[in-house]
């Protein structure tokens, strides 16, 4: 959209050429207005795609806690489930089973059973077999219901379990790769010529952040840069790729051993979106673009905190870059979801940003007596308020001694 305005100002007398200038200033008032109201403006078709999918598609989220996490073979853990609504953690009436289940290094089922649930609670045991190997075992719990969207979503937990007569074997199978390197481009892609922070996590076979580091080389066999992991195996570093390259990361492992692994591909097309802090109280959210011409297409940026829409924002793309800068406090306590959407309602990039909850629960427990006699019974009181004092409501339970 273009706005064109010619003015002569060739032989006009002072008045007129005031009043001249104050039709400009409000002319450009409007303009900046009426762009502002277009950048804020949202896109009304993601909007009604994810409110139709939030009321039509209901999301359970599992907890399930144990008595302990160490056990000897033979013994009985215990546990309690509970089934919440995913996007405001209400207890959730809907699945009456949960699965519940012990795998092993392959991850394969040692142990399975079924919890009957009511009102979202659940609760039972599983008896150990003796004939179980000492090692690391992962609990796993879920619904039916749940198994229609990804594994991600199931509960897990580690368990280590010790048998005497047993001891661990190395039964891990051939196909687990002694290390695992993996590099993660913010925002989901690389694009060429376009700078992109790029995480990097580097595990052991079992699992546990290894602290590395290594270079990036090209084609060429060149370094390009070098990097490294801060902790638990975790880093990042910046890339630029250049179109009809491919880069290949070197680690030197101790022992004289070496990992190579491939980055991703970089694409000639496409967008990349980088979220930083533009003070304390405001993200910036950088959308660069490159390949085809982007400049003045429309883009999305959504955001929703546990299905919960907390902001959608429009706006157009200027010399390949656009910025959203988008208040902290608009956003929900947890993971917020940013995903950025082309100009025909295509997902493109997304960003995963975590905000540390600001109001926490106070909880008080009170017993009914000071001491008590073996077998007597013990009636605890637990009072839970948020930070505006008001109370919630919770469940207490008998215990016995």
């Amino acid at each position: 959209m273009k706005y064109i305005i010619n003015i002569n100002f060739t032989k006009q007398n002072p008045l007129k050429r005031k009043l001249v200038n104050s039709l400009i200033g409000f002319l450009v008032a409007v303009f900046l207005a009426v762009q502002a109201k277009a950048q804020n403006q949202p896109n009304e078709a993601v909007l009604n795609q994810f409110e139709n999918y939030r009321q039509t598609i209901i999301q359970e989220k599992i907890y399930l806690h144990t008595d302990k996490t160490f056990y000897l073979a033979g013994e009985l853990c215990w546990f309690k489930i509970y089934n919440v609504d995913a996007v405001v953690h209400n207890p959730l009436d809907f699945s009456k089973l949960a699965y519940v289940e012990i795998l092993d290094r392959n991850n394969h089922s040692v142990l399975q059973t079924k919890i009957a649930l009511k009102n979202g609670d659940g609760n039972g045991s599983l008896q150990l077999p003796v004939t179980l190997i000492s090692g690391r075992y992962k609990l796993r719990a879920y619904t039916n219901w749940m198994k229609n969207f990804s594994a991600d979503y199931f509960f897990e937990k580690t368990l280590t379990i010790v048998n005497s007569k047993k001891p661990a074997e190395d039964t891990i199978v051939q196909s687990i790769k002694k290390y695992d390197l993996q590099f993660f481009p913010e925002g989901g892609n690389l694009v060429n010529n376009i700078e992109s922070k790029v995480a990097v996590r580097m595990v052991d076979k079992n699992g546990k952040g290894i602290n590395i580091s290594g270079v990036i080389i090209n084609d060429a066999n060149d370094t390009i840069l070098q990097f490294n992991t801060v902790k638990f195996g975790i880093g990042h570093f910046n890339l630029k790729p250049e179109s009809g390259q491919t880069y290949r990361a070197l680690v030197a492992l101790p022992h004289a051993e070496t990992v190579s692994e491939q980055l991703p591909e970089a694409y000639e097309n496409g967008y990349v979106m980088q979220l930083t802090d533009h003070d304390a109280d405001q993200l910036k959210v950088t959308v660069k673009a490159a390949g085809h011409d982007f400049d003045f297409n429309p883009v999305y940026l959504f955001a929703h905190t546990r299905n919960s829409i907390k902001l959608a924002l429009s706006g157009k793309l200027e010399y390949g870059a656009l910025d959203f800068l988008i208040a902290k406090d608009k956003l929900g306590e947890g993971i917020t979801h940013f995903t950025l959407f082309d100009a025909s309602n295509h997902p493109v990039c997304e960003r995963l940003f975590f905000k540390y909850p600001e109001k926490q629960l106070q909880v008080m427990m009170e017993t009914d007596s000071a001491d008590y006699g073996v077998r007597n019974k013990v009636n605890i009181n637990i009072s839970v308020s948020d930070s505006n004092g008001e109370l919630k409501k919770v469940k207490c339970q008998w215990l016995f001694i």
